[in-house]
């Protein structure tokens, strides 16, 4: 577990920084917010195909640490060609490199969630395990933002970018150095099939098709943030980079609130947790319009962290508790790349806004429908427990 959670940290990390960082390089070298936006969109719209593909292949395959570091071998070496493009190649040279890149992004976060069964011995090392692994995402999102902030500002942001690419470079040599146990020997059935399998169990499961449709929509609102939250820090006197203290004051947020509620979250249903998070921290981002300078968003950026905080394990306890072991990697790598699609389509339309308390109220408006929905499709019926350990 502990190579685990370097290898996973240092990519995460990596990951992280990518979007702010995209978009601070984007408007220093050309000043186009809609190509800012469009770059991150683009960096994160092709896992919408590949999630399911990468998945169910990694819920069969002997070496998923192949994939795993290559993912991050590929996204060192795009930054490269990020580095030489952006405001010297045409935009579409620029796009395809960032869609290249995520193409294998759900590796980052389903693909390494998906190993936990197999590294934690019984039930409640899974529940550590999955803590410890929702607490390492948020300190991730908090270090890659804050790390992307203070570099934009000390030495610009296109050493930003390098510290992309060095990070993920040591981030797929750590994840070669990772020991997994094999797979049970069962018999898979072939990929298209096991694709479908997923996807249904995905659809047809109400608990965890309301929770995946909640966080889902909840992260495209994340999405609209991705501009908006560096222009409104210019609005507000202060440079493009101070958005990532911002983002940290969210995930400084998320991380108190987790530590503080870990151990009372078995108690609820994960769907539950899910709906009542997302809908909190919509009602959270509603205030942010009526921030009069830096201080005041930063606190609120601190209570909308504090609504989320629970809301990652919630997903990945709930995709633990209802999915099989023979589709748990498939469904992690489709939760996670329907989650970037729906940040990716945020972070275009925020881009293509100029209003940053339009797109605000937008994002919190979002969140709270969100709950709505997937209360909704979540109401069906009750499916049984089909995960180790579970409680129904």
């Amino acid at each position: 577990m502990r190579v685990y959670l370097l290898s996973a940290g240092i990519a995460r990390l990596a990951d992280e920084m990518v979007g702010l960082a995209l978009v601070l390089f984007v408007l220093a070298r050309t000043g186009n917010l809609a190509l800012a936006g469009a770059v991150v969109a683009a960096y994160t719209v092709p896992s919408i195909v590949s999630g399911p593909l990468l998945g169910a292949w990694l819920d069969r395959t002997r070496r998923p640490l192949v994939a795993l570091a290559g993912n991050q071998f590929l996204l060192a070496a795009t930054t490269v060609g990020l580095l030489a493009a952006v405001g010297r190649s045409p935009s579409v040279v620029v796009l395809g490199l960032a869609f290249l890149a995520g193409t294998t992004l759900p590796m980052t976060s389903g693909g390494f969630t998906s190993l936990l069964p197999r590294l934690a011995g019984g039930p409640e090392d899974l529940l550590r395990a999955t803590a410890a692994d929702a607490l390492l995402f948020n300190a991730a999102a908090l270090g890659g933002p804050a790390l992307t902030g203070v570099l934009a500002a000390v030495v610009g942001g296109v050493n930003a970018v390098v510290a992309i690419g060095v990070l993920a470079l040591v981030a797929g040599l750590c994840a070669l150095a990772l020991r997994v146990p094999p797979h049970q020997a069962v018999e898979h059935p072939p990929l298209r099939q096991a694709i479908r399998e997923g996807v249904r169990h995905l659809a047809t499961t109400p608990p965890l098709r309301g929770a995946t449709l909640t966080t889902v929509l909840g992260h495209g609102a994340i999405g609209l943030l991705a501009t908006a939250i560096p222009v409104r820090a210019t609005e507000l006197g202060h440079p493009e980079g101070a958005a990532g203290f911002v983002w940290a004051a969210m995930e400084v947020g998320c991380v108190v609130s987790l530590l503080s509620l870990r151990r009372h979250l078995p108690r609820w249903r994960p769907e539950h947790v899910v709906f009542a998070t997302v809908a909190a921290s919509g009602l959270a981002l509603a205030t942010w319009p009526l921030a009069p300078d830096l201080g005041v968003l930063l606190g609120l950026g601190l209570l909308v962290g504090l609504a989320q905080g629970p809301t990652l394990t919630s997903i990945i306890t709930a995709r633990q508790r209802y999915t099989p072991p023979s589709l748990l990697g498939q469904v992690s790598t489709t939760g996670a790349s329907l989650k970037i699609g729906a940040f990716a389509v945020g972070a275009a339309v925020g881009g293509a806004l100029h209003d940053t308390s339009a797109v605000f109220l937008l994002a919190a408006a979002t969140q709270v429908v969100a709950t709505a929905l997937g209360l909704a499709a979540s109401a069906a019926r009750t499916a049984p427990s089909a995960s180790r350990g579970g409680r129904p």
